[in-house]
C-alpha cells in the first residue's frame, strides 16, 4: 500500500507585490525583522498619511508590530491605556523627563533613587535648564519644602533602590494634582504583578523593563504606561530621539511577560523567607524588606501590595569588608548587577553601583558602606538560605 501523498507547501505568489505579504495565523507574535513596510499604491501610502489605515506600519522607528503586541500586553497588566517601549530603561526614564518638562520646569525626586535617575537629572536636565530638587520622603511637610519655587513633575521609585521604601502614592497623586504637577512612578521593583501605580493616581508608569517584566537576564528594555495623550507626546518624542525596542528584543519581552505573575509570586515567597532567615542571624544588623514588620513602611507596603517582590538588602556587623568577604564566599547567587530575572544575584551594591563614586561617595547618596542587594531568582528557596548561611560563617 502506498504511502499517502504530504501535502505540498503553500508557495508564494508568483508574481506581483503580493510576493510581500506574510500574514499568517501564527499562535506567537512573529518577530517583524524589518527596518522598513510596503504599500501596495500611492492610494494606500495617501490613505496611511490620512490616518485611514487602522494597524499600519511605516519604518521601524516608528513602531513595529512585534513591539505593538508586547505593548498591547503590558497595558493589560498595567491596566494601562497605552504603553510604549524604548530600547532600555534609562531610555524611558530620560524621555520622560524630556518630553515633560521644560528650562525653568522643576523636578522633583524623591527619597532614594536608582543612582542613573539622579545622574540623568544632575548631569543632562541641569545643562538644559531644568531645575531638579529632591525630598527625603513623602511626608506632605518636606515635599512641601522641597516643591518651594513650583513643580512641574514629581518622580518616585515604588519600592526604592536599594532599601525598598513604599511611600503612599495615593497621597503623592494627590499632592501633585492639588499643585497641577504629573506624578511619574517608576514600579520597576514591584512589577505590575504587585502594583499598579495608575490605579492609585499616578500619571505615568515606568520600568525598567530588563528586569523583572522580561525576567531572564537576557533583554535591553524600557516600558512607560499611562493615558493615550501622554504616551502619545512620548511616542512623538522617541520618533525624533530614536530610542525604539529592537523587533527580537520585544518578541523576547512578550514572552517573558507570560509567566510575570508566576516568576514574582514565587520570588517573593521566597525572597520574605529569606528575609526572615536573615532577620535571625548574627552576622546581619539590619535586613531592608517591606514584608517584615521592621521595615518602615511595612503597613504602606501590605496595603498596596498583595505580595513584597523578590528584592532585598541587608547590612553586616563587619561593614564594607565584610560584605566584601559575603559576595566572594556565595557560591549559588551570581556577583553581577541588576536584578529581576530566574538567577538569584547578589551585589555589594556601593561597590557595583557607585564605584566611581566610592564608598564616601555612595554614603553621600544614601547608600550605606557595605549594604548587600540580593535579587533572588527562581532556585529553591532551601538551596539560597543554605547558601547564605554558609557564607555568613567565612565572614
Amino acid at each position: 500500500m502506498m504511502s499517502p501523498t504530504p501535502p505540498s507547501p503553500p508557495q508564494p505568489p508568483s508574481e506581483g507585490r503580493d510576493e510581500r505579504s506574510f500574514e499568517r495565523r501564527s499562535l506567537i507574535p512573529p518577530i517583524f525583522q524589518t527596518a522598513s513596510f510596503t504599500f501596495g499604491s500611492a492610494a494606500e501610502l495617501a490613505a496611511f498619511h490620512g490616518g485611514q489605515e487602522d494597524g499600519a506600519f511605516f519604518y521601524g522607528r516608528y513602531g513595529n508590530p512585534t513591539q505593538a503586541a508586547a505593548e498591547a500586553r503590558l497595558s493589560r497588566l498595567e491596566g494601562a491605556e497605552a504603553s510604549l517601549l524604548f530600547a532600555s530603561g534609562m531610555a524611558a526614564v530620560s524621555s520622560v523627563f524630556l518630553a515633560f518638562l521644560a528650562p525653568e520646569a522643576r523636578l522633583l525626586l524623591l527619597g532614594e533613587s536608582y543612582r542613573h535617575t539622579r545622574d540623568v537629572t544632575e548631569k543632562l536636565l541641569a545643562r538644559y535648564g531644568v531645575r531638579c530638587a529632591l525630598a527625603e520622603c513623602d511626608d506632605p511637610e518636606a515635599l512641601d519644602k522641597a516643591a518651594e519655587g513650583g513643580v512641574r513633575l514629581l518622580f518616585a521609585e515604588v519600592p526604592s533602590n536599594p532599601t525598598l521604601r513604599v511611600p503612599d502614592i495615593a497621597r503623592l497623586a494627590e499632592w501633585t494634582r492639588a499643585r497641577g504637577a504629573r506624578l511619574v512612578v517608576d514600579s520597576t521593583i514591584a512589577s505590575p504583578a504587585l502594583l499598579r501605580p495608575l490605579a492609585h493616581g499616578a500619571d505615568l508608569a515606568v520600568h525598567s523593563a530588563t528586569k523583572y517584566l522580561s525576567g531572564h537576564n537576557d533583554v535591553l528594555a524600557g516600558a512607560v504606561s499611562g493615558p493615550q495623550g501622554l504616551v502619545d507626546a512620548l511616542r512623538e518624542h522617541q520618533a525624533l530621539l530614536g530610542g525604539i525596542l529592537a523587533p527580537q528584543s520585544a518578541f523576547l519581552l512578550d514572552r517573558g511577560m507570560k509567566t510575570l505573575a508566576l516568576r514574582v509570586e514565587r520570588q517573593s515567597a521566597t525572597a520574605l523567607s529569606l528575609a526572615e532567615f536573615l532577620a535571625g542571624c548574627p552576622p546581619v544588623t539590619r535586613v531592608h524588606y517591606p514584608g517584615l514588620p521592621s521595615h518602615p513602611d511595612h503597613a504602606t507596603a501590605r496595603r498596596l501590595m498583595p505580595a513584597f517582590g523578590g528584592l532585598l538588602s541587608f547590612e553586616l556587623k563587619g561593614g564594607p569588608a565584610a560584605a566584601d568577604r559575603l559576595v566572594d564566599a556565595i557560591r549559588v547567587a551570581v556577583l553581577a548587577p541588576g536584578f529581576g530575572g530566574t538567577e538569584s544575584q547578589v551585589e555589594h551594591h556601593a561597590r557595583m553601583a557607585y564605584a566611581d563614586l566610592g564608598l564616601e561617595g555612595a554614603q553621600a547618596r544614601g547608600v550605606a558602606p557595605g549594604l548587600i542587594r540580593y535579587s533572588v531568582g527562581l532556585e529553591d528557596f532551601e538551596v539560597l538560605r543554605d547558601d547564605l548561611r554558609d557564607a555568613l560563617k567565612k565572614i
